[in-house]
């Protein structure tokens, strides 16, 4: 090694100490602001949407339609340049993008992103994004809020004739109807309501052109989140206190486009057998019972012998449903009967031969007992149809989060606040 290399190597080395963080240093933490992110563009692929004047792990990326990013993340706060491009493994296609555009965003404040309108030429609106800031209501210790922004710059697919109007909003507990006056009103593409605050439960958000009153041509159960506990942190919901969401209005696929097809949830008979036509679906005051089928099972309490089917009729099997999921009923003769309802109860019933004081949902107490189960559940209607409903009808089940049916219009739910957090 000549002198000048050993110089060099000398230097390097001390460079390397020298440069060295102490155990105890810790990397300062940048200031923030809070962003959620969704893709509402309906007529084309996957989208990437980056933040391109700072390396930042904000952004949304291979985005397909109604892909969303529903919790916030942080983003640099001030003003950041964001562009929304069209994902391609071909380096050509890669850059092409929908939207250009900068925005400033102040710490700790919350923001959502949002890509709306038509990608395909000649349609309008065009895309674009939409930032939606959140001036956040003040909650008390048992109530969480909502807001509704409609981003669907076209109703096709919904069970209204014009597909261009703006919508009223019904944010009610499932234990309701969407009768009286709405809770937000005449929300036009691109608008965003005021806050709702409301006492924690659980709640459907159903959907109506603005003032006509007629039934809903969309509802969906508002997200309902998880309590905490002293060892995991709360997940924000209509059941937990603090949360504050957005209930964005989503439009249907464009057939034939390249944005997600199809989806819609399969159909669920009502038990129509002859033995139980009363019970199919019947109603007491405002509450309907929905019955898919029953099973009757001999019980063996021997210990060596298994249970024993021995019929049903139906479905023989559970409806599927669970408390505060939407479902869409039709088939009936009697319209009230059809539509968009929140599930109201689970209401699996069971009897045993001979009837036993101790009968369950599970099992029936005495030994090889024949037990009959009927699985049903139960949702209000505001009106008083012939009970029990005739004709045919059927069921389709939209749980929380429901997003894939691209079919017609639909609801999703971002948080704009999360709760408190209940760890230490």
């Amino acid at each position: 090694m000549n002198r000048f290399a050993s110089f060099v190597c000398c230097v390097v080395a001390i460079a390397l100490v020298g440069c060295k963080k102490d155990a105890t240093f810790t990397e300062p933490i940048g200031d923030f602001a809070g962003i959620t992110w969704a893709n509402l563009v309906p007529d084309t692929g996957k989208l990437d949407v980056r933040v391109i004047d700072i390396v930042s792990n904000a952004g949304l990326y291979q985005a397909d339609f109604r892909t969303s990013l529903i919790y916030p993340q942080g983003i640099e706060a001030g003003t950041r340049h964001i562009k929304v491009f069209i994902h391609s493994t071909n380096p050509d296609t890669a850059k092409l993008f929908l939207v250009d555009t900068t925005f400033s965003f102040v710490v700790n404040e919350p923001y959502s992103f949002y890509v709306a309108g038509f990608a395909r030429a000649g349609a309008t609106p065009r895309a674009r994004a939409v930032i939606a800031p959140a001036t956040l209501p003040t909650l008390g210790p048992t109530q969480f809020a909502v807001r509704v922004l409609n981003l669907t710059p076209s109703l096709a697919g919904a069970t209204t004739p014009d597909t261009t109007v703006a919508v009223d909003a019904w944010i009610k507990p499932v234990t309701a109807t969407s009768t009286g006056t709405p809770d937000v009103t005449n929300v036009a593409f691109g608008a965003v309501s005021p806050y709702v605050v409301l006492d924690t439960g659980r709640y459907e958000v159903a959907l109506t052109a603005t003032g006509t009153g007629a039934a809903p041509f969309v509802a969906a159960p508002v997200l309902p989140g998880t309590r905490g506990t002293p060892t995991v942190d709360a997940i924000g919901g209509s059941i937990v206190a603090g949360t504050v969401l957005t209930a964005v209005i989503l439009p249907r696929s464009v057939p034939g486009s390249k944005a997600p097809q199809g989806g819609l949830p399969t159909a669920r008979a009502t038990d129509t057998t002859a033995a139980e036509a009363s019970r199919r679906m019947f109603l007491s005051g405002d509450t309907v019972t929905a019955q898919s089928g029953s099973a009757r099972v001999l019980v063996n309490r021997s210990g060596g012998k298994a249970d024993s089917t021995l019929g049903g009729t139906g479905t023989r099997s559970t409806t599927g449903v669970a408390r505060g999921d939407v479902v869409f009923v039709s088939g009936a003769t009697q319209p009230e009967y059809n539509g968009w309802f929140s599930v109201l109860a689970v209401a699996d019933s069971l009897s045993c031969s001979p009837v036993d004081a101790g009968d369950t949902a599970v099992r029936c107490n005495a030994a090889n007992d024949t037990a009959t189960t009927r699985f049903r559940f139960r949702y209000k209607i505001a009106a008083a149809p012939v009970s029990p409903a005739t004709g045919t009808p059927v069921f389709r089940i939209y749980p929380p989060i429901a997003t894939s049916d691209f079919t017609k219009p639909y609801i999703l739910f971002v948080v704009d606040k999360r709760p408190p957090n209940t760890t230490p």
